[in-house]
């Protein structure tokens, strides 16, 4: 009969200590927001809307603060009507006309916009204003330069390898 008891009271304690860890590993969801649910740029770029316009992927290349720089990213109109996004810096603005139902990317030819200077180092953000028949939004542009090669194509002027050489080490001299 004890034995019948102890059973009954392992049991217990068993599937309370069960409980007791399963809220603990669970009990973490209750309280913060899953990261799955966030929006967020999967890139460099920035991404938001402007109106009916979506702007997506959005950064300045530039050899520094005050040289050129091109925009690259892609801008989606998913609207009937053509219409004109308006991105101004502190240091000039472009236009970038947008067709009705298609998609501008900038990193097309064709389509390049190359501003006279970022007023930001690369690696920092540029703030600026984008603008559609009344509508606006803030944002702050990330500007990169030559470093990732995927970006050396865009550099206004083209890209120097020179501009590279404080990033590789020195070798350390013998006799340390």
């Amino acid at each position: 009969m004890m034995t019948a008891q102890k059973n009954r009271a392992r049991r217990a304690v068993a599937a309370a200590a069960l409980a007791v860890l399963a809220l603990g590993v669970t009990s973490c969801g209750a309280i913060n927001e899953q990261a799955t649910s966030f929006q967020y740029a999967a890139s460099d770029g920035i991404v938001l809307n402007v109106a009916d316009l979506e702007v997506r992927n959005l950064m300045l290349v530039s050899k520094s603060a005050n040289d050129e720089a091109r925009l690259i990213g892609s801008i989606i109109n998913p609207s009937a009507t053509a219409q004109t996004l308006n991105l101004k810096l502190s240091t000039g603005s472009v236009s970038i006309p947008v067709p009705a139902k298609s998609v501008v990317d900038l990193e097309k030819d064709a389509n390049e916009k190359v501003l006279s200077a970022t007023g930001v180092t690369p690696g920092l953000q540029a703030p600026a204003t984008l603008s559609i028949d009344g509508s606006s939004a803030t944002a702050k542009i990330p500007v990169v330069d030559g470093t990732l090669e995927e970006y050396r194509q865009f550099v206004p002027g083209g890209f120097d390898s020179s501009d590279l050489e404080h990033l590789v080490p020195s070798p350390k001299s013998e006799g340390h």
